[in-house]
């Protein structure tokens, strides 16, 4: 099953198809990210990294949160990063500035926007665990790894630069043996965004 996180009618159709076929959800991992994109607005008028790594994650737990609970034992998964570190959400008054969250061009800067995105991630993770947790739905924020090699740079030739300089000293998800899981079924839904 496809889901565009960039389009957030895709989200809503997904969660209805999802839905539509009956399954229980044990984990539902949030794990699709855009990384050093240029500027952008998706058709839902929201800069693109925003509604990519955290927004079109958050609606789709959302639409899925009563199957959660009907699947319980269950689990979310947010796959966050620690560069939530180097950003905040406050304005100088130090109030939440919601319009950080999308900003205009002029106001854009691609890590930023990945920084606050995950920034995001781990908020909802941790309110979304108060929440559910009573009802048998745990989520977790998870950093995955320093610079575990991916091509999420693709966009940006000085994090291309950087990432190909730290790979000798990084982890291979190639050398890593696999985890197996036995006597347990679970149905895992992996996102992604092309």
């Amino acid at each position: 099953m496809m889901c565009d996180l960039a389009r957030l009618c895709s989200v809503r159709e997904f969660a209805q198809s999802f839905k539509a076929k009956k399954l229980p959800l044990h984990i539902l991992v949030c794990n699709a990210a855009v990384c050093t994109q240029p500027w952008r607005l998706t058709e839902d008028g929201l800069e693109s990294t925003f509604q990519i790594c955290h927004l079109g994650h958050f609606l789709l737990v959302q639409c899925l949160q009563d199957v959660l609970r009907r699947s319980a034992p269950a689990r979310v998964v947010v796959v966050s990063s620690e560069s939530h570190r180097f950003t905040d959400l406050l304005d100088s008054c130090g109030k939440v500035d919601l319009a950080l969250l999308s900003p205009p061009k002029k106001e854009y800067w691609s890590m930023l926007a990945y920084n606050r995105a995950k920034l995001c991630n781990i908020l909802f993770s941790n309110e979304l665990h108060r929440r559910l947790s009573p009802h048998g739905v745990t989520s977790n924020a998870v950093h995955p790894g320093n610079m575990i090699y991916t091509s999420i740079h693709r966009s940006w030739w000085l994090m291309t630069v950087l990432f190909m300089m730290a790979r000798p000293f990084t982890k291979s998800m190639v050398r890593e043996k696999p985890n197996t899981i036995a006597h347990t079924t679970l149905y895992s839904l992996c996102l992604s965004n092309h």
